[in-house]
Formats: structure tokens, sequence, C-alpha cells
């Protein structure tokens, strides 16, 4: 009999039938990339559960089995199959794996030990960053980056955070959404100004938050303060979103493995270039008309120096 599975997109994770040829033995996974290469063939249920390992994979060890089956809702018989699923033989042996799993949320997060090269090799990078690209695309359903660009374009004003590492890329999508409309406002985390920003949130607006591993702890109180101001959240971020996924309108995941001892953000760029053309290929005229302005004034107030035409 066909094991049911999810017909919703799993989070970060691609569909069973693309999923790559090449993927490594789970021994020497994460408890994180032990799921990510399972969630795609797990039932519903099963995958709630995964969604709770996740989310508690920090402090893990000190729940029991029949604890994380009720916090998500499922019967121990499902999370005994989904321990086997992951590649472990028994809940106790997967806890233990846990335990040594010293370097979660640490750059070196989502690398198991036996995946680091014995040098670092520009071909590997490349061809891992190429795969998390095309996995992470692959995993959203086109309906639901449509939904995000839709909330980007039509909304009264788009406030864009990054937070620790997302930080950067915040910045990168802030300015290609500057070209393509207004009211696009930057928010700075640690600034001391983060409440004045969040009070300014009214409704019609979309708070777009961007924010991977170790995310602080206020993520789900922002969210959920803009959420009450009525406010959209759109949240960018990785598998293991737990909490902060449940508290935002959307959220788009993005794969960060790397071989190298760090996390890799190629494909959340990718991502970003994606929603931004989609935000200008809805906005049409307008996006059009502000691009060709904003060309017209960076020759006149901008110092730089731009590529001339032939003759």
């Amino acid at each position: 009999m066909k094991k049911e599975t999810s017909q919703s997109s799993p989070p970060g994770s691609p569909a069973a039938d693309e999923r790559p040829e090449h993927s490594e033995s789970t021994g020497d996974q994460t408890l994180e990339g032990r799921i990510y290469r399972a969630y795609p063939e797990l039932t519903r249920s099963e995958q709630r559960l995964a969604d709770v390992l996740l989310e508690h994979q920090m402090d893990l060890p000190i729940y029991t089995a029949a604890e994380l089956a009720a916090r998500a809702n499922v019967s121990k018989s499902t999370a005994a199959r989904l321990i086997r699923a992951l590649g472990y033989r028994s809940y106790p042996e997967a806890k233990r794996a846990i335990r040594n799993e010293q370097f979660w949320g640490s750059p070196q997060g989502g690398l198991g030990r036996a995946e680091q090269p014995q040098e670092a090799s520009s071909k590997r990078m490349m061809e891992d960053d190429v795969e998390n690209i095309r996995l992470t695309l692959t995993a959203i359903p086109e309906a639901r980056m449509a939904e995000a660009a839709r909330d980007i374009a039509t909304a009264r004003r788009v406030w864009i955070i990054g937070l620790r590492s997302g930080q950067g890329l915040g910045l990168h999508i802030g300015h290609y959404l500057t070209l393509i409309r207004g009211d696009v406002h930057m928010m700075q985390f640690g600034a001391g100004s983060l409440s004045h920003d969040v009070g300014s949130l009214a409704e019609g607006d979309l708070l777009l938050v961007i924010a991977f591993r170790r995310r602080p702890k206020v993520l789900v109180e922002l969210l959920e303060a803009a959420r009450d101001a009525g406010a959209r959240t759109l949240l960018i971020s990785d598998l293991s979103a737990g909490a902060s996924a449940r508290a935002a309108d959307i959220t788009l995941r993005c794969r960060t493995q790397s071989p190298a001892p760090f996390n890799t953000f190629t494909a959340a760029v990718t991502l970003i270039n994606c929603l931004a053309w989609q935000v200008h290929a809805m906005m049409g005229d307008a996006a059009i008309a502000r691009y060709r302005r904003i060309d017209q004034l960076v020759r006149k107030l901008d110092d730089v120096s731009t590529p001339q035409p032939r003759e």
C-alpha cells in the first residue's frame, strides 16, 4: 500500500521524485539533515512531529517520545515510525546522537562531521550551492511565491528587517524593492528603535523578516506585534524555523547546508532575486516608470560611473 504523503509543500524540501540521486547516507547527518532528506516521504502526522523535533532540537534530550508526540498531537506509534524513518534504531539512540551534535545553531549546524572535506574545494562548493538553489526553489509552490510577491507589490508600505546573518540579505532585497516601488523602509535591529518602527506598522503594511538559525528570541514577538497592528508578515528563513514560521503569514524556507564549516545563503539570494522579479512583473508599468526615473536621477545625483554607449 502506498504511503500517504502530504499534499502541502514541505519546508525547504523538494518533491520526493526530485530528490538528488547522490544523497548521502543519513549515518553522518545531523537531525536537521535527516529530517530534510526524509520530509517529502513522511505522512502529514509525521511531518507535524518532525516540525516539533526541529523546533525543540536544542533541548530535545530532556523530552520523552510521548511528550513530543503529544506536542504534535500524534500517536506514539507515529513517533516510533518517524524515528525509524530518520535512520535511528530507537528514540534513546536518537537522543544520544542529538546530544553529541555540539554545533547545532552555530555556523557548523547543518554539517555532519564526516561531510567535511579534507580540503576546501571550489567545485564541491559550487555543486552544493547549485543543489541548494534547485532544492529550495522546487520546494516552494509557485502559488506561494506569487502570494508573497503580491503582498509586497500591493502593500501600503513595506518594512524590511534582516536579523543577524540575514542583515545583508535584508539590504539586498531592500535595494531591489526601492527600485520598483515606493514606501520601502529598512528597520534596524539593535539600534534601540525597533519599538518605534513596530509602532509605525499599520493595517495594509507588510513586514518582511529575514532570519536564519540562531534567530533572536524576540522574533516571534516581533511577528505577533506586526500582525496585531494589522500588517501582513513574510518570513524568509531555513528549515529549522518552528514557532517563528507559525507566527508569520507566509514563510519561504531556504536550504543553507554547506560543505564548509558555515551556512551558505546562495539559495536565499536566488530566492530574493526571483521574488523581486515577480514583484516587478506584477507591478507592470508602475515599476518600469519608477525604475526609469531612478535611473535618470542616478545620473544627476549619485556620484557613480556608468558605462557609456558606444558611438
